[in-house]
């Protein structure tokens, strides 16, 4: 069965607060975007903070859309976060960042963005816990899905049958099956529980059914 998994892009730490509120309803865990605006153009609140006073069941899981991670990862290791992805494109030391991270105990993810090849993974895939495909450009709640994306988890899946397969952007009741269908083993949607101010529970019942 696939997984769905909300999203949390804020710049606002009350709004990061309500959110997790109305997250732990109905899930057990989270994943927090945090952007820089050098490596995304979009700036979210920094985490290390909201997440230290945060009381909250969930276990989060901090999607670093930063650049150079390497510089931030001394922090987000002491952090109370269950993982940590590392974008790809963001850093020439993802060797580092990987074994420093596990060897604190965190699961570790590798993103990587719409038009990066998957063989840019490929040396590092053996040794992480899930592979994330951006299906938008990132930074944004809202931006535009992109099909050619599906391609492209068609053939991680079929070279890599093990890795679990995450997909984040643009999932709504349209593409989350079309995403399910292509290999994705966690949808990681956003904008579709948190932008449209709709119950979570009643989107998350409609999302599941879209997928059956």
């Amino acid at each position: 069965m696939t997984q769905i998994v909300p999203s949390i892009l804020t710049n606002s730490p009350d709004e990061f607060e309500e959110m997790i509120q109305a997250a732990e309803l109905h899930f057990s865990s989270i994943h927090l975007d945090i952007a820089d605006g050098v490596f995304v153009p979009n700036t979210t609140i920094g985490g290390i903070d909201e997440v230290a006073k945060c009381r909250t069941p969930l276990k989060i899981i901090a999607h670093l859309m930063i650049s150079k991670p390497e510089d931030a990862l001394a922090n987000w290791l002491d952090a109370k976060v269950e993982g940590l992805i590392f974008h790809i494109e963001s850093t020439s030391q993802m060797d580092k960042l990987i074994d420093e991270t596990k060897n604190r105990g965190k699961k570790v993810g590798i993103a990587l963005n719409p038009d990066t090849p998957i063989e840019e993974v490929a040396p590092f895939v053996d040794k992480v816990d899930f592979v994330i495909f951006m299906t938008v450009d990132p930074g944004f709640y809202g931006s535009e899905f992109r099909e050619e994306v599906l391609d492209k988890i068609r053939r991680f899946k079929e070279q890599y049958d093990n890795i679990e397969i995450r997909v984040d952007g643009g999932i709504n009741l349209d593409t989350a099956k079309k995403v399910a269908e292509a290999g994705a083993d966690v949808l990681v949607a956003g904008s579709y529980f948190f932008k449209y101010g709709q119950d979570v529970g009643e989107a998350l019942e409609n999302m599941k059914k879209s997928l059956l």
